[in-house]
């Protein structure tokens, strides 16, 4: 994916973001692929931050379709594990934080919030990250 052009970069965080949602490689392949046919056939797109936002808002929605598994991959990290295990919206608020590709105004426009409430959502989903995760050896 680093042979992509600037705009398209984000392709590569999509696919992880998609990882979190789903817990499994192929499912989350299978939902950037039908995201990404879905918005090249959208003629309304013109920059490329609404793209890449609206990408991600489609990866959310699918996201929310799909069942949750009950063990992720081995091949996936502890902390992979810990994220897909956390609930709406803030699995899917605290995942975009980390991979740093919106404000946090945009963030909760993907997940379907306000902006004054993300703080609220980005605290609980921490604590929840905290409780779950294993401790670092």
């Amino acid at each position: 994916m680093t042979q992509l052009p600037k705009e398209w970069r984000f392709l590569r965080s999509g696919w992880i973001y998609a990882l979190v949602l789903t817990g499994r490689e192929a499912t989350a392949t299978e939902m950037v692929s039908k995201s990404l046919r879905s918005l090249v056939e959208r003629n309304d797109l013109v920059g490329s931050t609404r793209r890449r936002r609206l990408f991600f808002a489609m990866l959310f929605r699918e996201g929310q379709k799909i069942p949750r598994i009950t063990e992720v991959a081995e091949t996936n990290p502890a902390r992979l594990a810990c994220l897909h295990g956390l609930s709406e919206p803030g699995r899917s608020a605290l995942a975009l934080l980390h991979l740093r590709l919106f404000d946090l105004d945009q963030i909760a426009v993907i997940i379907g919030t306000t902006e004054k409430e993300l703080p609220a959502i980005l605290t609980s989903a921490r604590e929840d990250f905290s409780k779950l995760s294993p401790p670092n050896t």
